[in-house]
This record gives structure tokens, C-alpha cells and sequence, in this order.
């Protein structure tokens, strides 16, 4: 018997759309990957590979625990079958205050134009599930706010600023070029060389940059998640247990990373002290091709008590790195750094993302309250799909 979720199909009412009067929603399945690519392609979205859409379930340590008994999503399909709409659902494992909460994230949201009076439907499929302690989307459109906000009534977390990116220009030219051609300006290689100066002359007025603190830790660049992620983990919750934290063992790292690990795009940058490992950072590559636009995104990072400090360490060797490789920015998306209990590293520049990025929506009353409070958030790009 599944947990959490209607395993009939429903039918919905086609009112106004001529030659549909049979549209109905049921379970996506493994076999829809086709058409359910087909629907985020032609709205706009990024499309997986059919090996990388399916273990966002097949390899997810919260699905696996359940033996598969999980529904992936839902699709919208007409009366002669073609799926016009579609959402995924995504387990993951948080835990706050000493036990482990099962939490959903939406993930992919679409519906061909000529049915988005249905979307919220699609929606309701999964907002409907039983036993689930927390809804999360860190991938909200502006298409979709106003359902996440006003329609289901979902949140926004009170730690971050999710409609912002902060960042640090690493290299001025590259990036003045960029900029101007996002802009349309004429002549924007000739121009990238006075804007990339005066940029470069203000952020030396100001004295930008990271101070690094003089600590007798070791800092490396790592190829994977070993054991150490595991023990690092279990003093991690402990020493947070008052903190809603996405799980991080070895196997949710890994498989939260698959992608990036797979394409060589991850930096995994640890810490140690002793041979124990006391702080990490993950970073990846979330490039502009069509501008020709390179940047490094931080992602996440955790640090056991007495250890924040190394995230200036951290950031100063990233930067280091991005200028010798030729990156333009790192930026962290929802500027989740600035937060009561992290060191104050201000990025200089900031750029105002589309729409709020992070809303969350929890299942019962008690938890609700408990989420209101910031002191329990400790929110990163990690969480909910926006870095999966």
C-alpha cells in the first residue's frame, strides 16, 4: 500500500477547449519520460537525459528507502492520451529538532499554454499527499509564484534573500563584455575595456575582497564524497539538531551531485584539521553558453561549532581559482550567507534575480510555527531541487 498519494486518475472538466472533453490526471510513470521531456521543452525548460531524469528517483536514498513505493509526478493527459502537462516529485530526507522529516519538492512544473487553466490541478495532485511534513520548491518561476504564494499558500523562508545573487567579479574584462552584450550595446568588446577598468579601480577604492584567517587547518580540492562526509554528518546534526537541515550523509551528497560529478563541474573544497575534516564547500558551474558567460556558484556550505571562520579561507581559494581558470563571477543565488551565526563576508555586487526563488509550505500547524522563527533556518542553494 503506497503512503501518500491517489493511484486512480482523475478526470477534470475541459471546458472551452474544443475536441478535449476527456482530460485527466494520473501518475507520471518511467515510461512518460518522452512526452513528459516533449512538455518541458516546449515551456521552457531544461531537458534531462532519460539515465539523469530517472535517478532523480531510482538513485535517491529517500526513494530507495520507500522500495520504489513513491509516485515520481503527475501528467495531464487528453482524451486521445497526449500529455499536456506535467510535475515531478521529489523525496528528500531533513531533519529538525532530533527527528527526521520526509519532505516533497516540486520539481519541473509545465503545462502547454492552451491548458494552463489546469495547472493548478496538476498541483493539487501533489499538495495532496499523505504523511509529508514539509513542501519545498527552490526553482519558483515567475510564472508560478503567485500559485505557490497565493494559491496553496506557500511561504517564504525568513533567512535569505531569494530574489538576489550576490558575487565577486573575478575577471573584469571577460565580465564588462558580457554584460554589455546582455544589454545589446554596440560596440561591447571595445567598450568592456574602460567599463572592466573602472570597475576594477572602484572595487580597489573599496578594498574588496576576502580576509583569510590564519588557522593551522588544511584546505583541498576533493574528487568525491568519502567517509568523512559521514562522520562529519553526524556531529553536524547533533551540534544543529535545533536547525531544519537538508540530510547530508555520503550517499545524499552523492547522489545530489550526481550530474555535476558526472560532467566534472563540481568543486568540492574540505577543510581539515588533524584528519578530521571540520568544514566543506560545494560549488558548481552554472554557465551562460549563449553569452559565453562563465560563473561559479557556491552551493553550499557546513562547518561544525568553532569552524565558520574557514569559509573565508574557502571563498578566498575559490576566487583564487576562478581567476586562473578563467571564470567571470561566483556569486551565491538567494544571498543565504547573510544570516545571523555565519561570518559577514559581503559580496560587492548584487544583481536582482526574476522572481523569489525558495517557498515552502508546511503540513501541520505545529511545524508551521516552529519554521516561522529564523534562528531555526539554515537555508543553501542545496536545498530543494535547485542545485539537483
Amino acid at each position: 500500500m503506497r503512503i501518500s498519494h491517489h493511484s486512480l486518475t482523475s478526470e477534470v472538466k475541459a471546458n472551452g477547449i474544443p475536441g478535449q472533453n476527456a482530460l485527466s490526471i494520473r501518475e507520471a510513470v518511467f515510461e512518460d519520460y518522452a512526452p513528459i521531456a516533449a512538455v518541458q521543452a516546449r515551456n521552457g525548460l531544461a531537458v534531462r537525459s532519460y539515465e539523469d531524469w530517472r535517478a532523480l528517483w531510482s538513485a535517491n536514498p529517500a526513494y530507495k528507502r520507500r522500495s520504489g513505493d513513491w509516485p515520481i509526478g503527475w501528467v495531464l493527459q487528453t482524451g486521445s492520451g497526449e500529455i499536456v502537462g506535467s510535475i515531478s516529485n521529489i523525496p528528500l530526507a531533513y531533519q529538525f529538532r532530533g527527528r527526521e522529516l520526509l519532505a516533497v519538492a516540486s520539481c519541473s512544473w509545465a503545462v502547454d499554454p492552451k491548458y494552463r487553466s489546469y495547472s493548478m490541478q496538476i498541483m493539487s495532485s501533489l499538495m495532496r499527499q499523505k504523511d509529508i511534513d514539509l513542501f519545498i520548491c527552490t526553482t519558483v518561476s515567475p510564472a508560478s509564484e503567485s500559485c505557490y504564494r497565493d494559491g496553496f499558500q506557500f511561504s517564504k523562508p525568513p533567512a535569505g534573500r531569494w530574489n538576489n545573487a550576490a558575487f565577486w567579479i573575478t575577471r573584469y574584462r571577460e565580465f564588462a563584455e558580457c554584460a554589455l552584450k546582455s544589454k545589446s550595446a554596440p560596440f561591447a568588446g571595445a567598450l568592456s575595456y574602460p567599463v572592466s577598468a573602472a570597475l576594477w579601480c572602484w572595487d580597489r577604492v573599496r578594498n574588496v575582497g576576502v580576509r583569510v584567517p590564519k588557522t593551522n587547518s588544511e584546505i583541498q580540492l576533493c574528487s568525491g564524497f568519502d567517509g568523512r562526509f559521514d562522520e562529519f554528518w553526524e556531529e553536524l546534526k547533533y551540534q544543529k539538531r535545533n536547525a531544519l537541515l537538508a540530510v547530508r550523509t555520503r550517499e545524499a551528497l552523492a547522489w545530489h551531485f550526481r550530474y555535476s560529478l558526472k560532467c566534472g563541474t563540481l568543486r568540492i573544497v574540505t577543510v581539515s584539521r588533524g584528519g578530521r575534516l571540520i568544514a566543506y564547500a560545494v560549488f558548481d558551474r552554472p554557465d551562460n553558453a549563449a553569452l559565453g558567460f562563465k560563473r561559479v556558484r557556491l552551493v553550499d556550505f557546513q562547518a561544525l561549532e568553532g569552524s565558520g571562520k574557514e569559509l573565508g579561507r574557502i571563498l578566498h581559494w575559490m576566487l583564487r581559482k576562478c581567476r586562473e581558470e578563467g571564470v567571470h563571477v561566483l556569486e551565491t543565488s538567494g544571498c543565504w550567507l547573510d544570516r545571523p551565526g555565519r561570518p559577514r563576508i559581503p559580496a560587492p555586487y548584487r544583481r536582482t534575480l526574476r522572481c523569489w526563488m525558495y517557498y515552502y509550505r508546511a503540513a501541520d500547524k505545529n511545524l508551521s510555527e516552529a519554521l516561522a522563527d529564523t534562528a531555526v533556518w539554515a537555508p543553501s542553494s542545496f536545498d530543494g531541487d535547485a542545485s539537483l
